[in-house]
């Protein structure tokens, strides 16, 4: 005999096609997104840990004043156990301020990925960074102008030691919209260069050589510490020979310091766990959504389910019906989902973070974490919470359901309602018998306007970020030197700086700054900073708030590199929300880590220094370099924003309808009552509807 339940199943899901289709859609979309996001972030971090052998990354670099001879090459190479490349490129000023940093085609090391087109062949034709040429609107087959010569851009590309575009390996923020490297053949960059020796008088000039040099360890596979051990090592051969060639070394850059290569690829897939808590949320949610309708149907029911009951059939068959088709909506839409997120999502996804960064190609690799995580994971929340509800609403007798009795009975009387209009009572009892399925909509409707806030709030946060940092920024000018160079600057002081780990609520990198004592650009200088005994400091605001440490507590920092820790005590906190940092006596910073009584890394002014050479600065840091970070922060995060604002609609318009719906049905004998009455559909509406949305709005 065939088992009547299995009759059900059309009828349930026919009567709640509306509500079922809804949230079947939704499921899709959610998970298809998250699939789409682990699936393209992993394969892109995949892509980007190979790049380093298939495009054969340097591990690091140095810039001379002048071409290296042979001697000083070979002696490099034969005493250091290392191979150099010649890397050489020109920088270029273009008249709408943009900067161009220009190679010849590379074979060898820093291999480059061509993305659109092709690579330069002819001697007027340029290869330009894929993202830069993006935000600046250009395509294969325009021409660019730089100091009045005419480019042909041949193709887009993305080069393997510039995923992230830092103009500057000490800039704060890699900036895509105003720099840019690029590629021309070797022809067109002797032009170049022999432009420049033309051009040496500085009259007009927009151009710069730098003598770049590329190294690989001919031993590969060594630990990181040894790694910079021989770094050190050939730092200073590298030195004392270009001492006596008096060639003077301009940058010297190890690859894992290396902000242009390393940012990205720190970036690719650090979100992996908000996503999917993201994902588990919304299908708790969902979930919960399920769990209501369920109920529903089975007060309406309550007489059917009795003489099942009466008839044999045990609870256990009861809930396995009820759950069924929540579990098979569930994994049909995880199914789908993953499909899409295979397809459609995945180069959603993948247009984020080209968006972002400057990135290879990439193949899409299978991911079973990923459909595991997107697939076990919300069947297993499906069951859990509806097996929860069912187990509760059915624990009630036959008997019981056989009187249409869906809740055991409580002693007590119905809450006693004020003495208002009819109607007003009418829609308060309408809210007070239906409180479960408002709280489950008062859940949904808390994380939709979370989210929806998440993404509004963005830019005006960013706007009063930037607004504070520039309120509050340290000087006007922050001169970084590349040496000891002293200047007779009014208001200059020297500060040193250096990078610890900090390991508590949050794991990310701090700066310490050695100030002067009673320095004028650092609030609250004048406190003790130089007592003997112990390393006193102060905080920055943005550190204090985003730790709560407070005055007089102890700060452990750590030192990766040299594998120490330091204890600090805080003694105040300086107004400073650029960054997390912290403020101590120079002095003690010097002593602290080894650098000697007259060292300092750069200057505190608010006037520009102009006695020291710009061969001397590093870099310098203004008001500018700020409004770019806030800008590129803004032009790569903006779109995930809008997302989570395009996920809190669609989230609060999908709760808001199945539990609007939910009520109606629950409701339906009153409201044919009401009808019966003489109340007209409007007037029912305004009933019911009213009652839901004084829910929506508390």
């Amino acid at each position: 005999m065939k088992n009547p339940l299995h009759k059900r199943y059309k009828r349930e899901l026919r009567q709640d096609l509306g509500k079922y289709i809804a949230i079947f859609l939704f499921m899709v979309l959610s998970i298809g997104f998250i699939s789409g996001f682990l699936v393209a972030g992993t394969s892109m971090k995949t892509a980007y840990d190979q790049s380093f052998k298939k495009y054969n990354i340097e591990d690091g670099h140095f810039i001379l004043k002048e071409k290296a001879n042979k001697d000083l090459i070979k002696t490099l190479q034969d005493d250091e156990h290392v191979k150099l490349y010649s890397q050489p490129y020109i920088e270029e000023k273009a008249t709408d301020d943009n900067t161009y940093r220009i190679y010849a085609n590379r074979s060898k090391v820093n291999k480059i990925s061509v993305l659109s087109g092709r690579m330069a062949k002819a001697d007027d034709e340029i290869t330009i960074d894929r993202l830069f040429a993006e935000n600046n609107d250009i395509k294969v087959g325009d021409s660019i102008q730089l100091n009045g010569t005419s480019w042909k851009v041949c193709g887009l590309v993305a080069f393997s030691d510039y995923s992230a575009l830092f103009e500057d390996n000490s800039d704060l923020m890699f900036d895509a919209q105003t720099f840019t490297v690029a590629a021309v053949t070797k022809g067109g960059f002797d032009a170049m260069a022999e432009n420049l020796k033309k051009l040496d008088d500085g009259s007009t000039q927009t151009r710069s050589l730098h003598y770049n040099y590329a190294w690989k360890w001919e031993k590969q596979g060594m630990s990181e510490q040894t790694r910079r051990d021989k770094s050190d090592d050939l730092l200073s051969k590298l030195v004392k020979e270009a001492f006596f060639t008096d060639n003077e070394v301009k940058d010297f850059l190890q690859e894992a310091d290396n902000q242009a290569i390393h940012f990205s690829g720190n970036d690719l897939g650090g979100d992996k766990q908000m996503v999917i808590w993201f994902m588990y949320i919304i299908t708790a949610i969902l979930a919960f959504v399920f769990a209501v309708t369920t109920l529903n149907t089975i007060e309406k029911e309550a007489t059917v389910i009795g003489t099942l009951r009466a008839s044999g059939y045990t609870r256990a068959e009861l809930i396995r019906h009820y759950m069924t088709l929540p579990v098979i909506i569930t994994l049909i839409a995880c199914v789908i989902g993953n499909i899409l997120g295979y397809s459609f999502f995945k180069n959603t996804v993948a247009t984020l973070y080209y968006g972002s960064y400057s990135l290879p190609t990439y193949k899409t690799l299978w991911n079973p974490e990923a459909f595991l995580l997107s697939t076990l994971g919300p069947e297993i929340i499906m069951i859990l919470i509806n097996f929860l509800a069912l187990y509760k609403k059915l624990k009630l007798s036959p008997l019981a359901f056989l009187r249409g009795q869906t809740a055991k009975e409580k002693k007590g009387r119905a809450v006693r309602l004020p003495n208002i209009r009819f109607l007003n009572r009418f829609r308060l009892r309408v809210i007070l018998q239906n409180k479960g399925s408002y709280l489950v909509l008062l859940v949904g409707i808390l994380f939709a306007n979370l989210l929806l806030m998440f993404g509004l709030m963005f830019t005006p946060l960013l706007e009063h970020y930037k607004g504070e940092v520039l309120d509050h920024q340290i000087c006007k000018y922050q001169y970084v030197l590349k040496d000891t160079v002293q200047t007779d600057t009014d208001g200059a002081e020297k500060y040193t700086i250096n990078t610890l780990k900090y390991k508590g609520a949050i794991d990310e990198d701090m700066s310490v700054y050695g100030i002067q004592e009673s320095s004028s650009y650092i609030d609250n200088a004048k406190a003790d900073l130089k007592k003997p005994d112990e390393y006193r400091i102060l905080v920055s605001s943005a550190f204090a708030d985003k730790t709560g440490i407070q005055k007089g507590e102890k700060l452990e920092l750590d030192d990766k590199y040299a594998n120490k820790t330091y204890t600090f005590k805080v003694v105040g906190t300086v107004e400073y929300p650029a960054g997390l940092a912290i403020f101590m006596d120079i002095d003690r910073c010097n002593d602290l880590f080894d650098y000697g009584d007259d060292y300092f890394t750069g200057y505190f002014s608010n006037t520009k220094i102009k006695d020291i050479d710009d061969d001397d600065i590093e870099n310098v840091f203004t008001k500018k370099d700020l409004q770019n970070t806030t800008a590129q922060l803004e032009q790569s995060m903006g779109v995930v924003f809008y997302m989570f604002g395009g996920f809190a609609v669609v989230t609060f318009a999908l709760v808001l309808y199945v539990l609007s719906k939910v009520v109606l049905e629950r409701n339906s004998r009153a409201i044919s009552i009401i009808k019966i009455l003489g109340y007209t559909n409007r007037e029912i509406s305004g009933l019911y509807n009213t009652s839901t949305a004084v829910a929506v709005v508390l």
